[in-house]
């Protein structure tokens, strides 16, 4: 063969070989799918100063905007840059090196304890930054606004009046993920304003409401679909405290400070918390509390603080507490059944069963024992209460005052209640107190003093077997009776009061009334002026339409020496109408119908003309449930208004 030939056959074989190496890499490219990275973080979150996410190899991945020694470049012209951690634990940024607002995003990482700020000198004590940290998703097992360096600890102050403030406004938007325990600060630092919110998706199992110490002016606490395991104030200072709970769930709630949130006996470790400004809780019909207690530092205040002050004058502030479906035990601890031990939640999850230990009885105080629980220990007591003199209670929960609890309301203090109080201690009632709802008094009860409002005094009864008919007597005007199953109910019959009215419910047809608990109350209330008695019937707990298919009677004692008649009114037309009579006899009868207001008239010789339809006055118990309403009303605009300016 040529030269030529030999050439051109290896020019040959060469282009095949390239167009056969080709085909094969086309033919591989097809086979291998070209993997999608998606957008970087700083794609996702261009407004944000600081993005925590995880790398494909599951290492935290931290990327942040220029600063400090990070700079644009001509070698490096982006303003993002970026760096793998390897540790557990990250501590984002050194407060020195902190703008004056600052945008953290967290999504999909998993951290030990993640701590935002780092205080690394003097100046940076009161850098008075603002910071947004929005948790999208991931894993934290602790978060801390700030932590500081040993080198800065000797200039810290042990004072809560002359306390640094390194951060201004927090505001924590925990949106989806969870994290083991949410602990603002824990040590003697200010923060102006904090802002937690916990959305849908987020599980806490510890949340330390403000930190384990610290100073906060203000703060409000969103929960809305969250579900939280355990969650107390502990030392902090408080100004103004603002829970709104929408939906989701709690397993243990605190409102304040939980007293036996450590069992460690030294003063500098006591949950001594309190709250100096005002307090507005709203707990909605969405949100499953299990456990809650109101705490120390509401109503309850500590003697004394964890940093060994003594707390000089309580605070003069206006409590307001709106949980309808909840049941608030008046109570700083949660405490076992014998009510000796009190359970713990260092290291509670999520439905687990906290521990309990011994409740603190002493600790150590300049070398001395003393009491823990006294008049002059760090409480007064860990179940008794005396409302600050001069503040405003107003509730509207179901309130658990417990066998050994003195729950005083003294002079220049007032308390509204809207809703059912349990009463098995001592109520003490030197101040005013407008109830317009139910005090259910049980055996052990005990009430001092008078209460204005339509709300009753009721005796309290308990069914532990099932029955069809139910009979009760109380020396109270009104009866509150709990049954321990739901049944099948035919007819009830109450004597009520010193004077034994009787008041008998009768299901007429096959009909029945069903539920768990029930209240009847026939009360006197002042006349106005034209009869002898007015009385107000009261029937709770019956279904309304059950209600109308039954025959409500009242048996009522009177003077058989006089003529006596049971008047009632129409609403519409004002005019009083004969319901019954009694001459000469010694108990009259009527039948209620659908009236709850019924008025007696007594008479010797010829019987009365009616009174004429007016509309010129009201009875005292009107201007009382008139008073009752306006003051509430006025409670409710008042809390409204300083959420709105909160």
């Amino acid at each position: 063969m040529s030269r030529n030939g030999v050439v051109f056959l290896a020019v040959s074989i060469l282009v095949l070989s390239c167009i056969a190496m080709s085909a094969v890499a086309i033919d591989a490219a097809k086979e291998k799918p070209v993997v999608d990275e998606g957008p970087h973080p700083e794609e996702l979150y261009p407004d944000a100063d600081i993005i925590i996410t995880a790398d494909p190899k599951g290492y935290t991945l931290m990327t942040f905007k220029a600063y400090g020694d990070y700079k644009v470049t001509e070698s490096h012209p982006s303003e993002w840059f970026s760096k793998t951690i390897t540790s557990k634990d990250l501590t984002v940024r050194e407060l020195s090196l902190a703008k004056e607002n600052m945008e953290i995003v967290f999504d999909g990482a998993t951290i030990g304890k993640l701590t935002l700020f780092s205080i690394d000198n003097k100046n940076a004590m009161n850098a008075a930054i603002n910071v947004h940290f929005t948790m999208v998703s991931g894993s934290i097992q602790s978060f801390s606004l700030m932590s500081i360096t040993n080198g800065i600890k000797q200039y810290m102050s042990t004072s809560y009046e002359a306390l640094p403030t390194p951060i201004r406004t927090a505001d924590l938007d925990f949106i989806s993920g969870t994290v083991d325990l949410i602990n603002p600060s824990s040590m003697m630092l200010s923060v102006n304003t904090l802002n937690l919110n916990l959305g849908q998706g987020m599980a806490v199992n510890r949340l330390y409401t403000t930190g384990e110490n610290g100073k906060y002016s203000n703060v409000c606490i969103t929960i809305n679909g969250a579900h939280v395991g355990y969650m107390s104030n502990v030392s902090s200072k408080i100004g103004s405290l603002q829970y709104d709970f929408l939906s989701g769930e709690i397993d243990y709630l605190c409102l304040g400070a939980n007293t036996e949130h450590t069992s460690n006996r030294i003063l500098s470790s006591m949950a001594t918390s309190y709250v100096s400004g005002d307090v507005n809780v709203h707990i909605g019909s969405l949100v499953t509390v299990r456990n809650c207690i109101i705490g120390a530092g509401i109503i309850n205040m500590p003697k004394m603080l964890c940093n060994g002050d003594p707390l000089i004058s309580s605070p003069v502030h206006m409590v307001v507490i709106d949980a309808p479906d909840v049941t608030v035990y008046n109570d700083t601890a949660f405490l076992n059944e014998r009510r000796t031990s009190a359970y713990h939640f260092n290291n509670y999850k999520i439905g687990q069963n906290p521990y309990a230990s011994s409740v603190m009885d002493s600790f150590n105080l300049y070398n001395e024992s003393s009491k823990v629980y006294a008049d002059d220990g760090v409480w007064p007591s860990i179940s008794s209460c005396t409302l600050p003199t001069g503040s405003i209670l107003s509730l509207n929960t179901r309130f658990y005052i417990q066998p050994d609890a003195v729950f005083t309301i003294p002079k220049g203090t007032t308390m509204y209640n809207v809703n059912d109080i349990v009463l098995c201690g001592k109520l003490n009632i030197d101040g005013r107190m407008v109830n317009n709802s139910v005090i259910q008094c049980r055996s052990s009860s005990e009430v001092n003093g008078e209460f204005e409002g339509i709300g009753y005094l009721a005796d309290y009864v308990y069914y532990s077997s099932a029955t069809n008919s139910l009979k009760v007597m109380s020396e109270r005007d009104a009866v509150v009776i709990s049954l321990q199953e739901q049944n099948a109910i035919e007819d009830i019959t109450a004597t009520l009061g010193e004077g034994k009215e009787t008041v008998i419910i009768t299901v007429d047809g096959s009909s029945r009334i069903y539920g768990n608990q029930f209240m009847i109350a026939l009360t006197d209330v002042s006349a106005n002026g034209e009869f002898d008695k007015e009385l107000r019937l009261d029937i709770k707990g019956i279904d309304r339409n059950t209600l109308n298919n039954c025959t409500v009677e009242v048996y009522m004692n009177v003077d058989q020496q006089v003529c006596n008649a049971i008047y009632v009114q129409d609403p519409d037309t004002e005019e009083y109408a004969m319901l019954s009579t009694a001459e000469y006899d010694p108990q009259i009868k009527f039948t209620a119908g659908g009236n709850q207001k019924f008025y007696l008239l007594s008479y010797t010789t010829d019987r009365p003309e009616l009174p004429e339809a007016s509309d010129k006055g009201m009875s005292t118990f009107d201007y009382a449930l008139v008073a009752a309403i306006v003051a509430v009303l006025a409670v409710t605009v008042y809390a409204l208004f300083t959420m709105m300016r909160d």
